[in-house]
């Protein structure tokens, strides 16, 4: 990376050969009137497929163990009832919940949402 004193010094010899270099004068850049008025919406997002998967836990098996699994096997995962879990959206991860039973099926209750994410989806929303 050149410095300040680099670049003067290159333009001043370059001006002298007679090419006429010149540095750039850029117009000050003004906001836009208006674009505070302007609102998007989502409508046209809302048919868009995402994959959302939950991580329920994790568990080191040997070959042996995993070529023994049969239909009715159990895996014992690192993760209690009540532990908090990962929720993935296309393969990043997205928030954390919490496993919950809602007539004999299992859900998620979102704990929280990664700040990164919330503020990407929502970027551009009035």
């Amino acid at each position: 990376m050149l410095t300040e004193e680099e670049i003067k010094s290159f333009l001043s010899r370059r001006n002298t050969a007679g090419n006429g270099v010149k540095r750039v004068k850029f117009p000050n850049l003004q906001p836009v009137k208006g674009i505070n008025l302007v609102s998007t919406s989502v409508s046209h997002l809302e048919d868009v497929q995402i994959e959302l998967s939950v991580e329920l836990g994790q568990a080191s098996l040997k070959v042996k163990e995993v070529l023994g699994l049969a239909p009715g096997s159990v895996i014992k995962l690192n993760k209690a009832v009540g532990d908090e879990v990962e929720v993935i959206m296309n393969q990043l991860r997205f928030a954390r919940g919490e496993v919950v039973v809602i007539n004999d099926n299992f859900g998620v209750r979102i704990l929280s949402v990664k700040r990164s994410y919330h503020l990407k989806l929502t970027e551009g929303l009035t």
